[in-house]
């Protein structure tokens, strides 16, 4: 008997892993139709690396007909959330593995030639070729619709007042017209019932462990659910620094003093919300990542700890998750290198970022259209010349339209340091983040990054660099090979 119900047992097993290898399996996704106002730019498919780190993937793009007409094509292994993207406007939609996409993309032109229209509220506009009311776009954006009029509502007095009381009347009305119940398998009903959880662990502050029975302690975590990864960064964020129940020694003890990764993971699971392994590890990968610059902690004991979790986690989801992080933390820090670019000059030749080598190289990100930025301009060429020699200056003109910039070149003929054009260099502009403008970075003479965010032209920039030149004369050039930066 218990040998034919052990055999049962391993068949279900065999049956659940075969079945769930086959829901992962990434099946095609196609998204087609007409975006006339945006001919011949090119379409971009962007996806994220997860939902704690939001890294922007660009995974597939397509030039747009003379027509209006795009089809994109890519795989999907699961339900995710997804960016279309033409030169800086977006939208966003959820796409089911296996389905086909029909839309007509709008947009208002005066926003669409803008470097970052969403600052106007400015955004791609989705219009269906067909309504599907089943459809989970629909689904999800007449909920959004709702929980937005009920938000406008209630939402003063729930934020400022922290009242239960209209928390309660908000979800009674919305629950009039939407599931609002734990159903983990059924993807909308989890944003639902996440969305509405966020609010609710905003006035549970004070009851940690009344958000952590109802949201959190189940056999499921919604990787790819940006609801209930909405919901685990609030309730998470900093946990093992904030939470009473891990104390301070712990994690200096753990941390600092012996580097034992293995001690800190049981230590951090007595905690009541720390019990369930897979929701313990993921939250030390989301803190530990946090923790990274924290002066008061050993950061090359957090960097092997994340390593370690990224080579030996029992969970596959993990894996990238903690590459990701880490990459995530340290990727502005000073030393650090920066994406590849194809910046090019007006007439039409490709910058070298490596012939400026052995000097410090400010980057200056402006468009034609921006005052503010032209302004600076000014500023920059007396600093050009009071530096010259010891730190060069890069302007870099961020319009869609090349010619945009040869009329600015023509126009302005006194900015006469390097003005080079970013040639569509997008996937650059969203791994340094530059979503505003005027925008700087800052490259030290060995190639690598000194600060993401520097100093701008009008709020204290001759005095750092004036600063920075005397500690070099004083320490040393930094491609010397006994020059130690300071940190």
């Amino acid at each position: 008997m218990f040998r034919s119900l052990f055999r049962f047992v391993l068949l279900i097993g065999l049956f659940l892993t075969l079945f769930q290898g086959q829901a992962q399996k990434p099946r095609e996704v196609v998204i087609e139709g007409k975006a006339e106002f945006a001919t011949n730019y090119k379409i971009r498919v962007i996806t994220f690396s997860d939902y704690i780190n939001w890294d922007p993937i660009e995974t597939t793009s397509e030039q747009i007909a003379r027509d209006g007409s795009f089809k994109l094509s890519f795989q999907m292994p699961t339900i995710q959330l997804i960016r279309l993207e033409i030169n800086s406007a977006t939208t966003e939609l959820f796409v089911v593995p296996g389905l086909h996409y029909q839309f007509k993309l709008d947009m208002d032109p005066a926003l669409f030639t803008m470097f970052n229209p969403a600052d106007e509220n400015g955004f791609i506009q989705l219009i269906p070729s067909q309504l599907d009311t089943n459809d989970l776009n629909y689904k999800i954006g007449k909920f959004e619709v709702e929980y937005a009029r009920l938000l406008e509502k209630y939402g003063r007095d729930i934020i400022w007042y922290k009242s239960w009381t209209h928390l309660d009347s908000l979800i009674t009305e919305l629950s009039e017209n939407f599931p609002i119940r734990y159903e983990p398998t059924n993807y909308y009903l989890s944003y639902i019932y996440y969305t509405v959880g966020q609010l609710e662990a905003f006035l549970s502050s004070k009851e940690p462990l009344r958000i952590y029975q109802k949201y959190f302690d189940n056999d499921y975590i919604l990787y790819n659910n940006p609801a209930y990864m909405n919901l685990f960064n609030y309730y998470f964020n900093d946990y093992l620094l904030v939470s009473p129940r891990i104390s301070k020694e712990t994690l200096n003890k753990t941390i600092n003093e012996n580097a034992d990764y293995l001690t800190l993971f049981n230590e951090v699971g007595k905690d009541f919300s720390l019990v369930n392994e897979r929701l313990r590890e993921l939250v030390l990968i989301k803190n530990l990542a946090q923790m990274i610059n924290n002066e008061e902690l050993n950061q090359n004991n957090i960097t092997q700890f994340l390593n370690h979790i990224a080579t030996n986690t029992r969970f596959p989801e993990h894996q990238p998750i903690a590459i990701n992080s880490l990459n995530k933390a340290v990727q502005f820090n000073a030393g650090a290198s920066i994406p590849e670019f194809s910046f090019k000059y007006a007439d039409g030749s490709l910058f070298h970022p490596e012939e400026l080598k052995g000097q410090w190289v400010y980057y200056h990100f402006f468009s034609t259209q921006c005052v503010s930025c032209i302004r600076e301009m000014t500023l920059i060429q007396e600093l050009q010349k009071r530096f010259e020699g010891k730190v060069t200056f890069v302007g870099v003109a961020v319009d869609p339209d090349f010619s945009k910039f040869l009329q600015f070149r023509k126009k302005y003929p006194q900015f006469d340091w390097n003005m080079v054009h970013f040639n569509d260099s997008y996937a650059f502009l969203r791994q340094m983040e530059i979503t505003s403008l005027p925008e700087y970075l800052m490259m030290a003479p060995d190639g690598t990054l000194y600060n993401r965010y520097p100093r701008s032209p009008e709020k204290g920039l001759t005095t750092h660099l004036l600063r920075l030149l005397t500690t070099e004369k004083e320490e040393g050039h930094p491609l010397d090979p006994h020059y130690q930066r300071k940190k």
